[in-house]
């Protein structure tokens, strides 16, 4: 390995030094999940709850909870990094390693700024898809002590209906190894910085509410309730949240009309060097 693909640690800081805001009782909420798993209704329901989601949020068809900023952070990260590919449809070690280099090499001063008006309106919540990514940016940045992680996982059968009824047509076989992989990651590099996190899965939050609930106050130190669920959540709660079976022949039926346009061709490891990076990244 070359020294330019060495990861330090101990690079100094670009920019100008931002004012240092002292804790807040509560920790923040980082939640890491990949894409179309349920994360607007946790995001939604921990906002509804006292987390500040940001000046402005994502809207789509619904309001996603997550911080415009925060999204064009991590947009900008991905450029810096030199990361040219589309995160939620595509695994890559070596986009991780990209980004993990990053710090100490480009003006953070944007990013800090960005943590500071955070901590001004304390505890934060933080849901982007992107961060299963740029979190090996953000890590040197943030006060992990002060932050709690979440790992949000849904069914792969869900996620793949739920995928082709957004026309986003991909193989199930492809959804389970980009699930797996993301997953995977995310433990990896949690496990990787000794950091605990509460993995919940959709179905969890939706079919036991209160016990998610009570498990979410014990590792969040707080004292949520179940009505802002409620109020976040269009469904119905206490019912194991399931496509139905029109929804799965929809699905199946805009699958073989546009299976000419799917990705079914399996994202393979980079060459050596890179998979090594990854490795040391997860790490520092």
């Amino acid at each position: 390995m070359s020294q330019s693909n060495i990861c330090r640690v101990d690079e100094p800081l670009i920019g100008p030094e931002v004012q240092v805001v002292l804790p807040q009782t509560r920790p923040n909420v980082i939640i890491l999940t990949s894409g179309i798993t349920g994360s607007s209704v946790l995001s939604g329901f921990l906002a509804q709850s006292g987390y500040w989601a940001g000046e402005a949020t994502h809207k789509k068809e619904y309001d996603t909870f997550e911080n415009a900023e925060l999204i064009a952070l991590n947009l900008k990260i991905l450029q810096q990094a030199g990361y040219r590919g589309n995160c939620a449809t595509e695994f890559s070690t070596d986009a991780i390693a990209r980004v993990a280099c990053l710090r100490g090499t480009v003006d953070d001063f944007p990013y800090r700024q960005f943590l500071a008006k955070c901590n001004q309106h304390g505890p934060w919540v933080w849901k982007d898809p992107r961060l299963w990514l740029t979190i090996y940016f953000w890590k040197s940045l943030l006060s992990l002590d002060q932050c709690r992680f979440i790992l949000l996982t849904r069914s792969v059968e869900q996620t793949w209906v739920s995928g082709i009824l957004r026309r986003d047509i991909k193989s199930y076989a492809y959804v389970k190894q980009y699930e797996t992989s993301v997953k995977n990651s995310i433990i990896s590099f949690l496990t990787g910085n000794r950091l605990q996190y509460l993995h919940l899965t959709y179905e969890e939050l939706i079919a036991s509410p209160e016990k998610t609930v009570r498990d979410l106050n014990t590792y969040l130190e707080a004292d949520l309730r179940v009505a802002p669920l409620e109020a976040v959540y269009h469904g119905s709660l206490y019912r194991k949240p399931r496509k139905s079976a029109v929804d799965w022949l929809k699905a199946v039926l805009i699958y073989i009309k546009n299976y000419s346009e799917r990705i079914d061709i399996e994202e393979k490891q980079r060459e050596p060097v890179s998979s090594g990076r990854a490795q040391a990244a997860r790490s520092n």
